[in-house]
Parts: C-alpha cells; sequence; structure tokens
C-alpha cells in the first residue's frame, strides 16, 4: 500500500537517488549522500554523509518518512533501530539483476506514491528490457572481459547486477559460482579466457577523467584509467581484444549505478558486443 503522500524521502546512494528523481519523486527527497550527483536537481538537496558513510544525526533531523538504503551500506541493526524508533520507515534495495532492479523500481513506487508516471516509466524500462533479450537471443555472444580494478584484479560475478546487465547485453562471461558478486583473478586467467572483448572503467584519449568520488581513498581510481593504454598492456598482448584493438571504455552510468540509465548503457553495450 503506497504510503500518504506528500512524503519526505532520504536516499542513501547514487542509483537510488536517479530511481527516485525518475520516478517523479524528486520534490519528495529532502535529503541525498554527497556522492549522489544525478540528476542536476540532487545539487539543492541536503547531503547526509557519505554513500558509504551516512549521518545518522543528519538523517533524523530532515524528519524523513522513508529511508531508501542499501543493504551494503554501514547501516548496522543498531543504525537501522534508531532509524525505526524515529519513525522512519528503512527499505533496504539491492538488486542482483536487472529483474530484480525493475521490480524493487516498482516497489518504490507504489511504496512512496509515484502514481502512474511511475508504473509508466517502469512500464516502459520493461519492454525495452524484453525487446533486449528477444534480440540477444537470435545472436552470438562474444567472450567480454570487464575489467574493473587492476589491484586486485576485479570482475562482476554471477551475483551482481553488472554480470547479468553485461549478459543481457549479450556479452559472453567467464564462468563462476552463481553466489559470487565479484571475481578477484590472476592475468594468467585472463588470458586463458582470450576476451574478444574487453571494456574497463576509464576514460577515452582526450577526455578529462571523472572527478574524483566524495570519500574515494584509492591511489589509482580506476574511473581516472585512460583505457587506450590497456592496448599495451603487458599481459594483454596476446589476447583477441587487444589484437582487434577491441578495448573500449564505459563509463560507471553504464554498468555500475543499477537505475534507469543502466537500461540505456546495456543497449549501447548490445550495439559494441555486435561489432563483427
Amino acid at each position: 500500500m503506497a504510503m500518504k503522500s506528500p512524503i519526505r524521502i532520504v536516499s542513501l546512494a547514487p542509483s537510488h537517488t536517479e530511481i527516485l528523481f525518475a520516478l517523479g519523486l524528486g520534490e519528495q527527497v529532502v535529503g541525498v549522500t554527497a556522492n549522489c550527483d544525478y540528476p542536476p536537481e540532487t545539487a539543492g538537496k541536503t547531503r547526509v554523509g557519505l554513500f558509504a558513510e551516512p549521518d545518522l544525526a543528519r538523517i533524523i533531523s530532515l524528519q524523513p518518512s522513508l529511508v531508501v538504503a542499501s543493504a551494503n551500506l554501514r547501516l548496522d541493526d543498531s543504525r537501522r533501530e534508531e532509524l525505526q524508533k524515529a519513525g522512519i520507515l528503512v527499505r533496504d534495495f539491492l538488486p542482483r539483476t536487472v529483474a530484480e532492479l525493475l521490480q524493487g523500481m516498482g516497489e518504490i513506487a507504489g511504496l512512496a506514491g509515484a502514481g502512474a508516471a511511475g508504473r509508466n516509466l517502469v512500464a516502459s524500462l520493461r519492454e525495452r528490457t524484453a525487446r533486449l533479450q528477444e534480440k540477444m537471443s537470435r545472436s552470438g555472444r562474444p567472450r567480454v572481459f570487464f575489467l574493473m580494478t587492476e589491484d586486485p584484479l576485479t570482475t562482476p560475478g554471477p551475483a551482481s547486477c553488472q554480470y547479468d546487465a553485461l549478459f543481457l547485453a549479450g556479452a559472453g562471461l567467464l564462468p563462476a559460482r552463481q553466489e559470487v558478486s565479484f571475481l578477484y583473478l590472476s592475468w594468467d586467467e585472463v588470458v586463458e579466457y582470450d576476451p574478444e572483448i574487453v571494456i574497463a572503467c576509464g576514460t577515452a584519449p582526450g577526455r578529462a577523467p571523472r572527478k574524483r568520488c566524495p570519500g574515494c581513498r584509492l591511489a589509482n581510481p580506476p574511473c581516472a584509467r585512460e583505457v587506450s593504454g590497456l592496448l599495451s598492456h603487458p599481459r594483454l598482448a596476446g589476447v583477441t581484444a587487444a589484437k582487434k584493438g577491441r578495448v573500449f571504455p564505459v563509463p560507471c552510468t553504464w554498468l555500475c549505478r543499477p537505475g534507469p540509465r543502466l537500461i540505456d548503457g546495456i543497449e549501447k553495450l548490445s550495439t559494441l558486443f555486435s561489432l563483427p
């Protein structure tokens, strides 16, 4: 049952913030994290700490009815209980598949009273996803490797929305146990897989690197990597992707933020994976 409108909402993840605005609930969002940077209207919202370090006192001071959280955040039982004692409903949302993303968006739309606009958006995204599934059912799957970080060498596993999104886009992916969210690999395993396409977090030549995210402490953030440099990486020299020059940058919005723009990214990647 939808909550009585208007309600006040705090979002604790950039992807959740995008979802709320896309559902037409932007005016009801009273707090977001310092990492929430899309859509531009988020600039006028109160910041409630970092994505990984929410400020509980600040959240409560905003008197929200609903907090949309991510299950992997530092929102332990005691903090959750404190929010609940303040009369705040906490909705956890961490989709592991595109289907779970769309289902969760529909639930949030109903919970927050998004109305017809929210229902229509979710229906539209479902239709686009169904068209992609039909398209990919008739296509071959190139071997694709998505490089996230290099130290350690990491790629998405089957229990992640990124993995499911790549599969929906038509990628052939490294096999792994279904419960694994991220795979930690060696370069030898990548070379043995011999990807035909490599995609990686980072930038294209001549483009400014993405601004460092608030709270990022990585010495070499993957989003600042110039991906073309991987073409001359000594451990990739022998793989098919490097030989054919098929190493491409992907922005965070294409894969790593499970929200409405994820479907845009899947459509773009499906075209990329259809290269002859």
